[in-house]
């Protein structure tokens, strides 16, 4: 009998490639550690020959249905369009405690299967060749509490705003008024800024899967939206008033935060034509994220 069978722990082929050029595998738990609406969350640790061999991850499984390498290519793609967006409003930041960076997913298929995959009960059992999302573990960050700043319905954690709430108004700027990016999560570093995955997008036309609501979407996040020094002076929607409508748009799951929700995002129905770089002045920037949806099996 072959000893592949009594592996410990499930294992991702070798990933696309990371923004430094370096492919990775991924060695992850049998039983997630959260659960979200549209993934759920595993433990995991990097296993390669880059920099980044032994760093804590996670991998991130679709719950309902097994991944597809388009259901992957559509939340990286939000990342680098995040991480863009960031590079540029940072520029205007002067502290660094203010700055902000996403992480960036990488993506694989599932390779093999450790025994408790089998002997634990799960509401679906994983397939192997389905893709899957390896991240940075932020919700486990043993000197920084992982956080919801800002849901998906542009509520916020604080009182005071924050160079996230101008973040969001400004991504509604650089978009040329098409978009809005909420949903901001993860840690907060004195001297470095904060550290966030998974955003989301509200648009005109709905391009970003089931969890962009919209024009009414975008109305309700800057009903709630606070100014700052920063963005006092950005346009705002011309008519950005929430009717009872609005509130309904968003359900329980959808403004679901803490470590109970882990991952909010769907993906598996984004419009698969959008180019993720719809006329936006960040365009021609900085191609740090170039290439990083290549496969790199």
């Amino acid at each position: 009998m072959s000893l592949q069978l009594f592996h410990l722990h499930n294992e991702t082929r070798e990933s696309c490639p990371d923004f430094m050029g370096q492919n990775y595998r991924a060695s992850f738990h049998t039983r997630s550690s959260a659960k979200g609406p549209r993934k759920k969350i595993y433990r995991a640790h990097l296993d390669g020959e880059g920099p980044r061999k032994g760093e804590h991850a996670v991998v991130k499984v679709f719950r309902n249905a097994p991944g597809t390498e388009v259901m992957c290519d559509a939340e990286i793609a939000k990342h680098v369009m995040a991480r863009k967006l960031a590079r540029k409003f940072n520029k205007m930041v002067p502290d660094a405690s203010d700055k902000i960076k996403f992480t960036l997913p990488l993506k694989s298929t599932v390779e093999r299967f450790g025994m408790g995959e089998y002997l634990f009960r799960h509401s679906r059992h994983l397939d192997k060749q389905e893709w899957v999302l390896i991240e940075e573990n932020l919700l486990e960050d043993l000197e920084h509490k992982f956080e919801v700043f800002i849901k998906k319905n542009g509520e916020r954690a604080g009182k005071d705003p924050t160079s996230l709430d101008a973040f969001v108004h400004f991504t509604y700027l650089e978009s040329g008024q098409n978009f809005v990016m909420c949903g901001l999560q993860g840690i907060h570093v004195d001297k470095e800024g904060y550290k966030l995955t998974t955003p989301c997008m509200h648009s005109i036309h709905k391009l970003f899967g089931l969890t962009d609501k919209g024009p009414s979407g975008m109305r309700a996040i800057f009903a709630k939206h606070k100014c700052n020094n920063i963005c006092w002076t950005w346009p705002k929607p011309s008519d950005h008033s929430v009717d009872e409508e609005d509130h309904l748009l968003f359900s329980e799951h959808d403004t679901d935060d803490g470590l109970s929700s882990g991952d909010e995002l769907d993906t598996d129905r984004v419009d698969s034509s959008v180019k993720f770089d719809v006329h936006t002045p960040f365009s021609n920037s900085e191609n740090e994220d170039s290439g990083i949806i290549t496969n790199g099996q």
